[in-house]
């Protein structure tokens, strides 16, 4: 965003003219502090620059705060202001919001994020009925919905520690995220508001808890944590496995070697380790009910399949049947450590 002003020399009335500028650009904007950058003409010597940066620059700053009504501050800045004298241009950057909190997911038909269609790359075309995405639903979108007007911003980006499929609930306590505002005109609304908004609308599909203001390094540490999920999953076998194999396998800790899975082909074909603990695995309505504990990282589909010898050890290679993940849950998600370098 950027609005232009009249220069007439390093003078009250260049200061006026700014100041008039500024305001009127960010008239709709909700911010108490803000930073001021100068970009002087390239025609004055670097002293000269040094003069101006010393003696011009800190009368720009105090007008601006007396015409914006708000202070200058580097560390907390909320609006960014370039005053380019080359192009008589003030460049002006709303810096983005950002809010923290919880998700849980009680759907088996929405993903976590926005996918856009590949044809058209999100701008619309037949295969995606013009609609730029090819996943009707997700976590983000349904937050945003009630988001972005809450805050009256012009987008957002969606940040998760990590994800789960689209078929795969989210439950316990959730899974954090954090939502990026971009240039919210207002920034002070009721978070508790906005979750019992979301909660009440979509509160069969999605549903968030401890909604906080957080800041981009709070982004950043929730991406690096390394946590450790406990999973509970409905497996067929074929053929039906004997109860002592499955008695055998309970509190086992396993190393697992996984290839990249035959589902996630066109990404790098690597043979990561991982490790798993089985909790439970018990017999439930002709199915096998399995619980267990799994390194971030494990492909959990993929260890109960075994996805033709690609995982080994699996729950397929262990109890000598064919099995199949049904349905699958996160039903915890523990503290873990932030991921090595």
């Amino acid at each position: 965003m950027h609005c232009s002003f009249r220069f007439s020399g390093f003078n009250a009335e260049t200061l006026e003219e700014i100041a008039a500028s500024a305001k009127k650009a960010l008239r709709e904007f909700e911010f108490s502090a803000f930073l001021l950058g100068c970009t002087f003409p390239n025609s004055i010597s670097d002293d000269g620059k040094l003069l101006l940066k010393k003696e011009f620059q800190p009368l720009m700053v105090k007008k601006l705060e007396e015409s914006l009504n708000a202070k200058a501050d580097f560390r907390n800045a909320e609006i960014e202001i370039l005053a380019n004298f080359n192009q008589d241009l003030l460049f002006l950057h709303v810096k983005p919001l950002f809010i923290c909190g919880c998700y849980k997911k009680f759907s088996r038909k929405i993903t976590q994020t926005r996918h856009y269609c590949f044809e058209c790359k999100g701008r619309g075309c037949k295969k995606c009925n013009y609609s730029g995405i090819i996943t009707p639903e997700s976590v983000q979108g349904l937050v945003e919905r009630h988001a972005l007007p809450f805050f009256n911003c012009s987008g957002a980006k969606f940040h998760g520690s990590g994800r789960e499929d689209k078929d795969v609930r989210m439950l316990g306590s959730g899974r954090k995220f954090a939502l990026e505002l971009l240039e919210p005109k207002k920034r002070s609304a009721d978070l508790k508001k906005l979750q019992e908004k979301i909660n009440s609308a979509e509160g069969k599909k999605i549903e968030v808890q401890g909604l906080k203001k957080c800041g981009k390094e709070a982004v950043a540490e929730m991406k690096e944590e390394r946590n450790s999920k406990v999973y509970e999953a409905r497996v067929s076998c074929c053929p039906e496995p004997e109860m002592k194999a499955l008695s055998l396998l309970q509190g086992s800790v396993l190393s697992v070697r996984q290839r990249t899975p035959l589902r996630c082909i066109g990404r790098a074909d690597k043979v990561r380790g991982r490790e798993a603990k089985i909790l439970s695995l018990e017999p439930a309505q002709k199915k096998l009910s399995l619980r267990l504990e799994a390194e971030a990282g494990l492909y959990v589909k993929e260890f109960i399949s075994g996805d033709f010898g690609r995982t080994l050890p699996s729950i397929s290679s262990l109890l000598k049947s064919e099995c199949e993940c049904l349905e699958l849950d996160v039903v915890e998600i523990k503290k873990g450590k932030k991921a090595e370098g």
